[in-house]
């Protein structure tokens, strides 16, 4: 009797732990909180500060590194004849000094994915922040005129340099209907611009920001500069849109006129490299660097040193000078 006992016990218990059990699929189906998602991290106004801090920190890629004694940036000025080099040790530069460059040479692809992971970022912020509930409604809506700012800016350069360029303006993954977008006319590029720079000049932003943030006076300046290189080639506007970036200038011109305190030209030519100045009266908007963290240093300082002659926590590069001229 024991021993059936005992049997029917084992076979109770062989049976249970073959049927599939209600609490083990619950566990299995509940989600990781610590695993952020995009879909499950913007839920916080902190979410929105952090988002768009990631939109500012890419914009520093102008300064990353190019290979040996070169970055960034200098595809903008190393084909243009004003700048050589004392090393000469880094073909890709070289390639820009000769003018043989192409999508291979690693500024310009570096350049080219820089400006669009500024518009990724940006994209992110304008399609997931206006979401976020409860979040004080001015401080969203500065967010939100600060990434449609920083969009337009980093557009604004693939369109001058490119032409005809992808529009994205929309979060991707590979699941995107377009994750392999085709390139983009571009006037519908210069109007998404301009309707960024105007939907970010009515977000009420300060006129000026001591902190680097972006400003109504940098949205304005912008928002000229666009206006007036539409009037010309290749979209050829003409005297329509010279009178927009007239009237858009003049904006910036009359608020400094009536706030000298805040928008002015400096007193003296070194005030202008005073680091205490950063951000004020002329710097209508900065890329931000800190050269007491590591990785963001300004690396126009060092570049421009004598040649390898450390100064203050900079380490000296000095590798580019001005070309001569006749």
């Amino acid at each position: 009797m024991k021993r059936t006992i005992i049997k029917i016990t084992g076979l109770l218990l062989i049976s249970a732990l073959l049927l599939p059990g209600t609490g083990c699929k619950k566990f299995l189906k509940e989600s990781d909180p610590t695993n952020l998602t995009p879909t499950s991290y913007y839920t916080l106004p902190e979410h929105a500060e952090a988002a768009i801090a990631a939109v500012y920190a890419e914009i520093r890629f102008l300064g990353d590194g190019t290979g040996i004694y070169s970055n960034n940036w200098q595809m903008l000025d190393a084909p243009t004849g004003i700048q050589t080099t004392e090393t000469a040790q880094n073909s890709d530069l070289n390639n820009l000094y000769a003018l043989v460059y192409d999508g291979t040479t690693l500024h310009v692809s570096q350049n080219w994915n820089g400006w669009y992971r500024v518009i990724a970022q940006a994209n992110l912020v304008l399609d997931k922040v206006p979401g976020i509930n409860p979040m004080d409604p001015a401080q969203k809506k500065r967010i939100l005129g600060e990434a449609q700012f920083l969009r337009a800016w980093a557009y604004f350069d693939l369109v001058r340099l490119w032409g005809d360029v992808p529009l994205i303006t929309q979060p991707q993954t590979a699941s995107s209907k377009d994750f392999y977008p085709s390139r983009t006319a571009q006037e519908t590029v210069y109007k998404q611009i301009t309707d960024d720079l105007t939907a970010a000049e009515a977000a009420g932003l300060p006129w000026m920001d001591n902190s680097g943030r972006v400003s109504t006076a940098a949205i304005k300046a912008e928002l000229a500069k666009v206006y007036l290189t539409m009037a010309g080639q290749p979209l050829s506007k003409g005297a329509a849109y010279y009178t927009l970036a007239a009237n858009k200038a003049k904006e910036v011109i009359d608020y400094a006129n009536a706030n000298p305190a805040q928008i002015n030209l400096f007193g003296t030519y070194g005030d202008i490299h005073n680091a205490a100045n950063n951000n004020k009266l002329e710097f209508l908007f900065e890329i931000q660097f800190n050269y007491t963290s590591a990785g963001f240093s300004n690396p126009l300082q060092s570049s421009y040193l004598p040649l390898h002659k450390p100064v203050s926590a900079i380490d000296g590069i000095g590798t580019f000078v001005q070309a001569k001229t006749a």
